[in-house]
């Protein structure tokens, strides 16, 4: 029976020990290495809209119903910052087929912990934000990159709502009145850029759920005499080169809800309740465990008294023995 106790003693004590030790390594290592953005990061949403473009050879305007496909796979680490290669194509929806003007990519240098750009890295120096961080906070706005833009824009908070069971904050983007400039590069011309993002995200892990997205690009063209075009000086006038409006796909948004709402419970768990049961439960186990081990168990053993006579008899009574 002793030896049972021994026994059991020393397996509730090891167990306890191992949790603590998993709950040490769990708070300082594992879990820590979850929050971060995955070194195996292979993503894709995708958006419904519509693209009016302006042909560069009539200057008469294009009309698309487009899906649009962003891709985001990660190339490589380097410490805490991934690279990240980010492909988007559009599709017009009527005959199936790619718009290869407007297909893009990119490579973006992301610090893997903040989810904030790495200036100076990349194909382009970026600043702000490329995905919203963990613990969105209500009332804080946030420096956000959007595509297209030549400088970080606000992302302005603006309220919360439920939104298809998950309460979410709700964040608007928008490029100042007139426009902000964006130099001409790869052969297209100078530009203005107008663009407003409304984008709702569940603050816990700061997945974005929905997404809606206008943009509109003005150009300066040239106007050239009809009858006389090598007449100078040549005239310029503003044109609407570009214009979009873009919404998450209603798989897309199904997806990030199902991510959200997971995400909305398995951090805390993670990060708190977790961590306090396992250490909770390691500390009970070891303590029960060093209990038995140190635990005097009671014996029978002769006790002697004296008897009438004069001499000495032994009776069997209880002693505490080691």
């Amino acid at each position: 029976m002793a030896s049972t106790k021994k026994r059991a003693g020393i397996a509730l004590a090891a167990v306890g020990v191992a949790l603590v030790i998993f709950g040490v390594v769990w708070v300082t290592i594992i879990f820590p290495g979850l929050k971060k953005v995955s070194d195996d990061l292979d993503k894709t949403v995708q958006y419904d809209g519509v693209v009016t473009m302006i042909d560069p050879e009539t200057y008469q305007p294009l009309n698309y119903d487009v899906i649009v496909t962003r891709r985001c796979k990660a190339v490589r680490c380097r410490g805490e910052v991934i690279y990240i290669r980010e492909d988007i194509s559009f599709v017009d929806r009527e005959t199936g087929q790619e718009i290869v003007p407007l297909r893009g990519s990119d490579l973006l240098a992301v610090d893997r912990i903040s989810r904030a750009n790495v200036p100076h890295q990349g194909d382009q120096s970026r600043e702000g934000l490329w995905q919203f961080p963990l613990n969105v906070r209500a009332g804080q706005d946030y420096p956000v990159q959007v595509s297209g833009s030549p400088t970080a824009l606000e992302a302005r908070y603006v309220g919360q709502e439920d939104f298809m069971g998950l309460n979410v904050l709700v964040y608007e983007v928008a490029t100042p009145e007139g426009g902000i400039d964006t130099p001409g590069r790869w052969g297209n011309p100078e530009m203005w850029l107008n663009r407003w993002i409304r984008i709702k995200v569940e603050p816990l892990s700061g997945t974005t759920v929905s997404f809606e997205d206008e943009t509109e690009k003005i150009a300066r063209i040239p106007v050239f005499d009809e009858l006389f075009p090598q007449t100078r000086p040549i005239k310029f006038t503003n044109m609407t080169v570009y214009e979009h409006h873009l919404v998450f796909t209603n798989e897309t948004v199904k997806q990030a809800v199902h991510d959200g709402k997971f995400y909305h419970w398995a951090l805390p768990w993670g990060n708190t309740y977790l961590p306090w049961l396992v250490f909770g439960l390691g500390a009970v186990m070891g303590l029960w465990g060093s209990i038995l081990l140190v635990r005097r168990k009671a014996v029978r053993a002769p006790i002697t008294r004296p008897v009438a006579d004069g001499t000495a008899g032994a009776v069997w009574g209880l002693e505490s023995q080691p």
